[in-house]
């Protein structure tokens, strides 16, 4: 699934034409086109039915951003707005930025370039982007990672087949000029998925690499939050999953970097660990307030206590940030055991058993 340029379901094959600046259009005469660009880029289909933002933070990303945006201007669909903000980066990443601009005029007035009043953080980036969609559909991508040039066209393309609010797509590795191993969006039932990202550790949680539909901003405003800066794809998925349907491409969308050593990703400190516990607050107040807390959230919840084991994050910390309190009975022996100095090894092996009946 997922064959490049986007073609209405209904339309025909496409033939040559003779309208001009024109490589084909179809047999119908739907307004879906494919031009013929003076300045040498590659043919961008042009299609009237969902319109997207892509949203792009931009922080000390000076070695990576033009290379990020060469391959956002140069997608294949047409329909495309793209909001960048600037975090306060540094660097030069906004001149590189703007000098990439200049290549794609035909992008120009597709681009809007935001401005943070001081360095807030990745949460705080992506909360500011959201508020400003006024697409249809919206995707997210990190300044440092790259699309492949097809990537928006095959969201697209089964977002319309399915009617999902998000659809998932395939992502590769990328590191030093080459793209390496590919790993598939999960292909499972719903319920099952939304369990193996409230465990934690057992389904990728990432919120880029996905296209959105914008009204799932309504529904989940606070998907991004100021101040959870690591754990921030977690804190979404595992709670707009909730109020979504899913359906995924195994089209490669997304080349996700490895060789950029000071990314989040890559950066774990104190204060992201509390981060993290303020994103498993955040994520357990959203279930509290529908009003019952599934197995597969509190083994999620658990997994704070291995996480700042080895860190200056206490114990009592952890419980003051996320404020969890266990309901279920395996929970609660869990609970105990894992605060322990003593029985934390016996509460990990067991977490670990629970952790797997838990998505059965």
């Amino acid at each position: 699934m997922g064959t490049g340029l986007f073609v209405p379901p209904a339309a025909p094959l496409w033939q040559a034409s003779t309208v001009p600046n024109c490589h084909a259009v179809a047999h119908d005469g739907s307004l879906a086109i494919v031009l013929l660009l003076s300045n040498g880029h590659k043919p961008i289909l042009n299609h009237t039915t969902v319109t997207v933002t892509i949203l792009i933070p931009v922080y000390n990303v000076e070695r990576y951003i033009g290379q990020c945006a060469h391959s956002l201007f140069a997608q294949t669909y047409s329909d495309i707005r793209y909001i960048f903000v600037d975090d306060c980066t540094p660097d030069n990443s906004i001149g590189v930025l703007e000098t990439v601009m200049a290549a794609y005029p035909h992008r120009r007035d597709a681009v809007t370039i935001l401005r943070q009043d001081r360095n807030r953080g990745l949460g705080a980036a992506r909360r500011r982007l959201i508020a400003e969609v006024k697409t249809d559909a919206f995707f997210i991508c990190d300044s440092d990672d790259l699309l492949p040039e097809n990537a928006i066209a095959a969201l697209v393309k089964r977002m319309e087949e399915t009617g999902a609010d998000i659809v998932d797509g395939a992502y590769a590795f990328y590191a030093n000029g080459e793209t390496g191993e590919k790993r598939l969006p999960y292909h499972g039932k719903q319920g099952r998925y939304l369990c193996r990202v409230l465990c934690q550790n057992m389904e990728s949680n990432r919120v880029w690499g996905k296209l959105y539909k914008a009204e799932l901003i309504h529904r989940l405003p606070d998907m991004f939050l100021e101040g959870v800066d690591y754990a921030e794809d977690y804190c979404a998925t595992a709670r707009v999953t909730a109020l979504a349907r899913r359906a995924w491409t195994d089209e490669v969308v997304y080349h996700y970097r490895t060789d950029n050593q000071t990314s989040y990703t890559n950066t774990v400190s104190a204060k992201n660990v509390r981060s993290y516990l303020r994103a498993n607050n955040a994520v357990l107040g959203f279930y509290r307030r529908r009003g019952h807390l599934p197995m597969a959230l509190e083994i999620g919840m658990l997994n704070a206590y291995r996480v700042i084991r080895g860190t200056e994050v206490t114990t009592a910390e952890a419980d003051e940030i996320q404020r969890y309190v266990p309901e279920h009975l395996r929970a609660r022996v869990l609970f105990s055991l894992m605060r322990s100095d003593k029985w934390h090894g016996v509460g990990d092996v067991l977490y670990r058993l629970f952790r797997a009946l838990a998505c059965r």
